[in-house]
């Protein structure tokens, strides 16, 4: 399985963090400036997420994002780390290289326009938004934290 990474804040029992509204959570936000899915009708919440080039952000390496991305834990002087009860969580027993391909039951990880390491996790035909945050959520325990 492929190795995705994605750095997301950590719930209480230290999964990640579900939500909608904000980065670095499990979940797309579908509305608002810079929402990470497209919706048929636009806008609309109700509405099915379009199978494109948008979903879930995830990369190959934490190393190459901003640094309010990166755990605070993690930072080494350089890097900007500034991410508050932040955890480097890897799904599953990702040890492959960064590859497109299934992540999970109706999701799958293709590369971001241009670039072999970031990419988005979105489902793989046009579905209810509802069904893809259940599908995202689905997920969860299968997000072990690594911060190699």
């Amino acid at each position: 399985m492929a190795r995705v990474v994605r750095t997301m804040f950590k719930d209480a029992d230290g999964f990640p963090l579900i939500g909608t509204t904000r980065r670095c959570l499990l979940g797309v936000r579908p509305i608002g400036a810079n929402p990470d899915v497209e919706l048929d009708p636009p806008g609309d919440v109700n509405g099915d997420v379009i199978c494109n080039d948008k979903g879930l952000s995830v990369v190959a390496d934490w190393r190459t994002l901003q640094g309010f991305q990166i755990p605070e834990h993690l930072d080494d002087g350089h890097n900007g780390a500034s991410g508050k009860n932040m955890a480097v969580y890897v799904h599953g027993n990702g040890t492959g290289p960064f590859a497109e391909g299934f992540v999970a039951a109706g999701l799958e990880m293709v590369f971001k326009q241009g670039c072999v390491i970031a990419g988005v996790i979105r489902p793989i035909a046009t579905i209810p938004l509802a069904q893809f945050q259940a599908d995202l959520q689905a997920t969860r325990p299968n997000w072990v934290v690594d911060e190699s």
